[in-house]
């Protein structure tokens, strides 16, 4: 992959380790060991200094269980210090929602990945000596961090089932459904995969690929924390953007009433038929760079941004000297009403506002500078921004459908 070191990379994995890891993300597994003092900032903040630390900060669920034992696990509201010192290993999911250093921290890896926002959670493990967690491989990549205490991975690539999605397994674990159609040639097993020990020490970091076979083991009291990165697959981005298709036509949209009554299947099934054999004429309309567009668009607008009024804003303006006083309200989470904007704009954009203020129907940015082509491309295109971050208008995430 064409990334280059920066900052982030450079802190976690030092920076001249950073293009060794580059060059093994995101196929194979690599580690690094340095001294804990050199880990980045954000995980040395003081709700990292220990469990006990994190666990006064945290507030979510907690995953704790017996890993070198029993691959089962329990999910419980608990302070989890206690359950640690009943000889458990813990697992406190998405730390970051409480300690905002590691929020922003998280963000700004996912940017050096050239990775979609929020794709990313941050966990904390602690194990007493001798356990540790079961052997299984995840469907997200892994960076563990090791903090405190010494622990044991062993590693493995699963044969067979590259790019495997949905839920982590293992052996002594239930297949989820989504397991079944990657493993039609029959569900993996470490029985006779080659596994390779690493030894982590406070400040090793190591990178494990989705489809990794690991267990591991501590030696002492052991405490990480460890980053899932799930970006979305191809099949998740195609299914969105074809779902958002078929919303705009009504006979996709008809529930299947008759699918029940045997009398009428056949008919159904035709109808289905009609359907299904328009589907290449939709996927036409799809292009493999739709598939890397964000989940929701950002400014600044392009000619194509597509826009359609928010029902339940509103837009007034009234003349001043030279200018309108232009004045948005629109509803906020809890459904209350609120001024939003507040500002002068240039007389000019008079008639613009008012078939902004009447319009209806979603309408592209360039249609909209095409209707008022007297006014300057810069007034309309703020203006059009400025009613976006408002709520006047909505910036619309999927394209209209091809007649």
């Amino acid at each position: 992959m064409s990334l280059q070191p920066r900052p982030v990379l450079a802190a976690l994995f030092g920076a001249d380790h950073a293009g060794d890891f580059l060059s093994h993300w995101p196929e194979r597994h690599y580690a690094v060991h340095r001294p804990p003092a050199a880990l980045p900032p954000a995980l040395r903040v003081p709700e990292l200094a220990s469990l006990e630390a994190l666990a006064r900060a945290y507030r979510g669920p907690v995953t704790f269980g017996r890993g070198t034992r029993d691959a089962r696990t329990i999910n419980v509201e608990a302070h989890a210090l206690h359950l640690f010192q009943l000889g458990l290993t813990v697992y406190l999911p998405d730390i970051a929602r409480f300690v905002p250093a590691l929020a922003q921290w998280l963000q700004a890896l996912e940017r050096e990945l050239g990775l979609p926002a929020a794709c990313s959670t941050l966990g904390a493990f602690a194990s007493p000596p001798g356990d540790g967690v079961s052997c299984h491989f995840d469907a997200d990549d892994v960076i563990s961090i090791q903090l405190q205490g010494r622990k044991v991975f062993h590693v493995a690539k699963v044969a067979g089932l590259p790019y495997p999605s949905g839920q982590q397994f293992g052996p002594g674990m239930l297949p989820g459904d989504e397991l079944y159609p990657q493993a039609g040639a029959g569900f993996p097993s470490p029985d006779t995969a080659t596994f390779e020990s690493i030894a982590m020490e406070p400040g090793s970091v190591l990178f494990l690929p989705r489809g990794t076979w690991h267990r591991s083991v501590a030696e002492q009291d052991s405490f990480s924390v460890s980053i899932g990165i799930r970006p979305p697959p191809a099949m998740e981005r195609l299914l969105k953007r074809l779902h958002d298709l078929l919303l705009q036509q009504a006979e996709w949209r008809r529930p299947l009433y008759e699918a029940n009554q045997p009398a009428g299947s056949g008919a159904l099934a035709d109808r289905l038929d009609g359907l299904l054999a328009q589907l290449p004429k939709l996927l036409q309309q799809i292009h493999g760079a739709d598939l890397l567009q964000p989940a929701q668009p950002r400014l600044p607008l392009s000619p194509a941004s597509r826009l359609q009024k928010v029902p339940q804003a509103s837009l007034a303006y009234q003349p001043l000297p030279q200018r309108l006083k232009l004045s948005v309200s629109a509803l906020d989470q809890h459904w209350v009403a609120r001024t939003t904007l507040d500002t002068e704009v240039p007389a000019h954009l008079a008639e613009a506002l008012a078939w902004l203020a009447g319009s209806q129907a979603a309408f592209s940015a360039g249609d909209f500078y095409q209707r008022f082509a007297s006014l300057a491309q810069a007034d309309k295109q703020q203006l059009l921004e400025l009613l976006i971050r408002s709520g006047f208008l909505r910036l619309l995430w999927y394209p209209a459908l091809e007649n």
